[in-house]
Order: structure tokens, then C-alpha cells, then sequence
């Protein structure tokens, strides 16, 4: 596909991006340009899922995927096209970059907040630590995901989130359990130093308690 004008350089900034090494900064620097290229239509996305987890972990969970909160359309598709990106169904990729972009949902929930971040001069949008924190409890107790489960206990350790408000969202989305079970793993995991499988079988037992 040939570029020309502010598209070739959004082009030329999305590969350095799929090239970046740095596990927390991939994901945050690919959604910045796909942000910019949908400013066209006026559509200002949020980054969210496991490239929203990566960035706030520092890495710590690394994924390929690139979820992102925004108005789905045929205007959007078009500028997915400008980017080289093919869609599959609900999923966008790159098959050269080896990028795989989704939008999963067109607004965030009325409670949920966003931050904004700057990321290589450019304003992305990323949803709250605190409402990335319930979104991945409601993964790990309504889809029995393990690695969320462990999302959410490293997103935790980071100490920097407001405790007050996450369960406030953890009662509003009937959660509130799963985050005091995590919590209680986490507090056995500092104090026994556990390595990541043994706290991961200690988050497992919730829904083994759960079903029994």
C-alpha cells in the first residue's frame, strides 16, 4: 500500500511502534498512532485489556493484542485500511506488522473513568487503573481466567491504585468477593514469598470454593 502526506508518516510511526522492545511501551505506542489516525474522523479512542495491563505492570504481562474502546463504522474501517490493516470478522491485523487490533465496545460504562497518558508527544486515552483492576476480577470470576486472576494481583502489588474506589466497583459489578480473595492471596503471597505458580493454585481454590 502507498502512503502519501500525514499517512505516510503515521505508516512510518506504527512500524517503529510494532518494533518497540520495551513489553509496557509496545501496546501504548501502537493504540497513540491508531489514536491520532482516528483524530481524523473525530474519534478518540480508549486503550483497554491486556495492553492497558502491560503498560501499568511495566511489562510485567505482555501481550500482542490491542483492545481499544471506540464507535465502530464503516469510517473506521477505512482508516484501519489507510493503516494497512485487513479486517477478520471483529478483529483488525497487520499481517506485516504482526499487529492485531480489536475495539470490543463503543463507550466505556457510566461509572468506569479514563486517564490520559503522553506517549511519544501524542495524548492517548486509558482506562483508569482502578477500572482495568474490576474489569480483569470480573474475568477471572465470571471466566474463570487464571492469568487475570494474577493481573489483578500484580496490578494490586503496585500499591498505587485508590482502594476506596476499586471496591466501590467491585460492588457494582458483584465482584467484591474476588477482590477480597485476591487481596487475602496477595497478603500470603508477600508474607511466604510464593513464587507466581504457587500463588497462581492459591487463586485457582476460589472457584474450586466456589463450585463446592
Amino acid at each position: 500500500m502507498k502512503f502519501s502526506g500525514k499517512w505516510k508518516g503515521l505508516a512510518d510511526r506504527l512500524a517503529r511502534a510494532a518494533k518497540e522492545e520495551d513489553k509496557a511501551r509496545r501496546g501504548v505506542r501502537i493504540a497513540a498512532v491508531l489514536s491520532d489516525a482516528l483524530a481524523d474522523i473525530r474519534v478518540s479512542p480508549i486503550l483497554v485489556g491486556g495492553s492497558a495491563v502491560a503498560f501499568y505492570t511495566d511489562g510485567r504481562y505482555a501481550t500482542r493484542d490491542i483492545d481499544m474502546i471506540c464507535p465502530s463504522g464503516k469510517d473506521v474501517e477505512e482508516i484501519m485500511e489507510r493503516l494497512g490493516f485487513s479486517r477478520h470478522g471483529k478483529d483488525y491485523v497487520h499481517e506485516r506488522l504482526k499487529i492485531y487490533a480489536e475495539f470490543p465496545g463503543e463507550s466505556l460504562g457510566a461509572t468506569e473513568r479514563i486517564a490520559v497518558i503522553d506517549v511519544d508527544g501524542s495524548h492517548l486515552k486509558i482506562i483508569s487503573l482502578e477500572d482495568l483492576i474490576v474489569d480483569r476480577l470480573c474475568a477471572f470470576k465470571f471466566w474463570r481466567s487464571g492469568i487475570d486472576g494474577i493481573n489483578v494481583l500484580i496490578m494490586l502489588e503496585l500499591g498505587i491504585a485508590d482502594r476506596g474506589r476499586i471496591e466501590e466497583r467491585a460492588r457494582e459489578e458483584d465482584v467484591l468477593d474476588a477482590l477480597d480473595y485476591v487481596e487475602d492471596v496477595l497478603e500470603k503471597s508477600t508474607r511466604r514469598k510464593l513464587s507466581p505458580a504457587q500463588a497462581s493454585e492459591l487463586l485457582q481454590k476460589y472457584h474450586r470454593r466456589r463450585n463446592g
